[in-house]
């Protein structure tokens, strides 16, 4: 499958601290590591690693941090020449992180959340699938998608409500997946954006729960648990994890709704479980962990 995804990429600086709140000490000796972030970026990596031809368009600007975001790209597979170089300066991020897990992330995404991403329409016409994120702007992409016959899939991150009028857009993506606030009935948001959207699939995720959807022309709510393939921490960017390998199912697979939420959830406890391995989730390894009881621990193949 040929992708183009439209979402955020910055880098990232992750030191570690004793406690929260830090205690001030004037100089501290800690291990500082650099990597690249950002749900765009981290659904692009999950789609190229599973076997996909995958074109990344985050806005960036000319910079250090572009650069990095850019040989980032080219490890994982993912070509990065659709990103607009337009910014005064390309976002970034610092994570504090303690030895339990806990971690705090301060974000400078400077313009890089209002900019608008434009694609040559001859390009969005050859590839097989549009991914956006609902941080960026996506009105103008998701109508160019359509038009070409292309399919989208739209990650909206944690929704509350319904559908309001600055999420028109999204109703006729060909895939929606959010995130879930625990403060809102979850079967109602479902069934809110089941009831307005055309996508032949609407998931709303859970976290630790699991996920729950919805195929079109279905009254029938789809439940899939949360998978156990050994310990972990949860990532950042785990949601986009999910979201990518749910729409690698769906549109390069082919799978039902069932299984490829499934898959999906088997990509997200693997890479719990397998810190510091993001170009490991490949597709022979998700088959096979697919297979896994819970609880089951060590490599997988």
């Amino acid at each position: 499958m040929r992708a183009v995804v439209v979402g955020m990429a910055y880098t990232v600086t992750a030191l570690a601290v004793e406690c929260f709140p830090v205690p001030y000490r004037p100089v501290r000796d800690v291990p500082i590591s650099m990597s690249v972030g950002g749900s765009g970026f981290t659904a692009a990596r999950t789609l190229a690693t599973l076997g996909n031809e995958v074109y990344l368009a985050a806005p960036l600007g000319e910079d250090a941090d572009a650069l990095a975001v850019d040989a980032a790209a080219y490890r994982f597979g993912v070509n990065s020449a659709m990103c607009p170089r337009s910014l005064p300066r390309s976002p970034r991020a610092v994570v504090l992180k303690d030895g339990t897990g806990l971690q705090q992330i301060s974000r400078d995404l400077g313009e890089a959340r209002t900019a608008s991403v434009e694609l040559d329409l001859g390009a969005l016409a050859t590839c097989d699938l549009l991914v956006v994120d609902g941080v960026l702007p996506s009105a103008a992409l998701i109508a160019a998608a359509q038009g070409a016959g292309v399919p989208v899939a739209a990650g909206l991150g944690t929704t509350t409500t319904a559908p309001v009028l600055g999420q028109q857009c999204y109703l006729g993506a060909d895939l929606l997946v959010m995130g879930h606030d625990p403060r809102v009935d979850e079967l109602e948001l479902l069934r809110s954006w089941r009831r307005r959207s055309a996508a032949r699939l609407v998931v709303v995720t859970l976290g630790s729960r699991g996920a729950i959807g919805m195929a079109r022309d279905s009254p029938d709510v789809v439940e899939v648990r949360a998978r156990d393939l050994g310990p972990g921490a949860r990532p950042a960017g785990l949601g986009a994890t999910y979201f990518a390998a749910l729409a690698h199912c769906v549109f390069a697979r082919g799978c039902d709704p069932r299984a490829a939420m499934h898959y999906a959830a088997t990509a997200a406890a693997w890479t719990i479980a397998h810190p510091g391995e993001p170009d490991g989730l490949r597709e022979d390894v998700l088959e096979a962990a697919a297979v896994r009881p819970d609880g089951a621990v060590g490599q997988s193949p």
